[in-house]
């Protein structure tokens, strides 16, 4: 296992698995169409325009816009699912929310539309009757998302279908992506509707788009798709989400490249595992985000490029790519028995968290300790140039990572003899502890190396270790 972490036909099976579990789940729906699937759970019509669309040739094959389609379609039947159980369920008291009720609570509190729902909750509707009503925006989002990216035919409506925008995508009040080939739509004004956009209509042969704004058809331009970088046999788009990404997205592009190529230089493995799992780069200019990314998503990564240096990047773009790799896994098997049981301490979090929470946060910080052990390794071997404050950086960072990497190796054993981990979770995680104890020997070079270099940063390292430590005896695993 430890051999395939980095290995790309590993990747692909990987990704060929997820595809196969797509392909399910489309034949799964057809099949309960055509069985007569019905609920009073959503509207009759939007059940006859859903039957219509799973049979669209379209979804016979996969793609990352049509999983995250489909993601939408799993999440209403959820819904309907917990609406059908809650109405035969008795004896509800109506002071606590009942663990169906909880259920229901936390989807639409993790949702897109988590604001609408506690606005509404606000108002003294019961969870159910909150519910009802937002059933509709979620109805509306499978479709219009269909329309938007999907479907490869005109369409005009007589009422305008309500197109929430995704910022995932790179979409913005200025511009929207659509289709898998990312093609940009500039939007002339925006819609005192945003971030819904009412779409009247969608013609891709003619490349135009009509939205209403102020009770106006206005006519937009779908545009060529962007230039992207070329990754020898792949591609990697860049999408600015705001005005000042389109001014800096040469830029963008070149520290980009810059940072894969001195991946590449360094680390072989981690630059094959890049191109494994990331496709889409959002650049984002958000204070307080650092990167982040979508399950439902895959290979779109959201960074911050305007306020970290060429080191960061490099730290980002694999820790995005992480999470990647770990939902590629996760969008296909389960790997952990997933509790709400803050048991396990984050040295990253420095707060107790749940099992999900520990094993992400290993998983996806691995990469950063595996990219700042090959930076130090060239540091020293003078394949790239620092300066005296990035080599401390880079040691400072590998060291951080294992010595908290270690510290959660105890948790995973724990985590499996109480069934939190399975046997392939475990294998899994394990794989990148056989890869942390091979920088052991490294471990012991760096902190002198470290010492010599910065003092103060020394004291940094030594600090946290005698923390680990301490945090260890006070949290003891039962």
């Amino acid at each position: 296992m430890k051999e395939q972490l980095f290995s790309k036909d590993f990747h692909k099976k990987l990704q060929k698995n997820v595809e196969r579990s797509y392909l399910d789940f489309i034949e799964d729906l057809r099949i309960d169409f055509q069985k007569g699937f019905d609920t009073d759970v959503v509207d009759p019509d939007f059940l006859d325009q859903l039957n219509d669309i799973v049979h669209d040739e379209t979804f016979d094959t996969y793609s990352p816009l049509k999983f995250y389609w489909l993601n939408l379609v799993d999440n209403l039947i959820y819904v309907i699912q917990l609406h059908e159980e809650l109405l035969i369920e008795e004896d509800i008291d109506s002071d606590e929310l009942t663990d169906l009720e909880n259920e229901l609570f936390n989807f639409w509190n993790d949702s897109e539309l988590a604001e609408s729902f506690l606005n509404f909750l606000n108002d003294g509707s019961p969870v159910i009757e909150v519910s009802t009503n937002l059933v509709p925006l979620l109805e509306n989002q499978i479709v219009s998302f269909y329309v938007v990216h999907l479907s490869l035919y005109r369409q005009d409506f007589e009422d305008a279908l309500m197109y929430q925008v995704v910022p995932e995508l790179g979409d913005s009040e200025k511009k929207i992506y659509i289709t898998d080939k990312h093609l940009p739509v500039k939007l002339k004004k925006t819609p005192e509707t945003y971030p819904s956009l009412p779409l009247r209509k969608l013609d891709p042969e003619a490349s135009k788009m009509v939205i209403e704004v102020d009770d106006k058809d206005v006519e937009l331009k779908i545009e060529d798709a962007p230039e992207a970088l070329t990754l020898e046999d792949s591609k990697l788009y860049v999408l600015p989400h705001c005005e000042e990404g389109e001014k800096k997205i040469d830029e963008f592009k070149k520290n980009i490249t810059k940072a894969l190529g001195n991946i590449k230089k360094v680390a072989p493995h981690l630059y094959t595992t890049f191109k494994s799992f990331t496709h889409t780069i959002v650049p984002v200019n958000e204070k307080g985000i650092v990167s982040y990314s979508m399950q439902s998503l895959p290979g779109y990564s959201c960074l911050n490029m305007f306020d970290r240096d060429q080191i960061d990047l490099m730290d980002d773009l694999l820790h995005e790519n992480g999470h990647h790799y770990l939902n590629t896994y996760l969008n296909h098997v389960d790997l952990i028995n997933e509790d709400d049981d803050k048991v396990y301490y984050s040295p990253w979090r420095k707060a107790l968290r749940p099992i999900r929470g520990i094993y992400h946060a290993t998983f996806t910080f691995f990469w950063a300790m595996e990219l700042f052990a090959n930076l130090d390794a060239a540091a020293e071997k003078k394949t790239l140039t620092f300066t005296k404050a990035e080599k401390v950086k880079i040691k400072t960072r590998f060291l951080e990572e294992y010595f908290m990497l270690d510290y959660c190796r105890p948790d995973f054993t724990h985590a499996f003899k109480n069934k939190r981990v399975n046997k392939e979770g475990l294998a899994l995680i394990n794989a990148t502890y056989e890869r942390i104890d091979a920088y052991k020997k490294m471990v012991d070079a760096a902190l002198k190396n470290l010492e010599a270099l910065d003092t103060e940063a020394f004291v940094k390292i030594s600090t946290l270790k005698k923390e680990l430590s301490e945090t260890r005896s006070h949290y003891k695993l039962i």
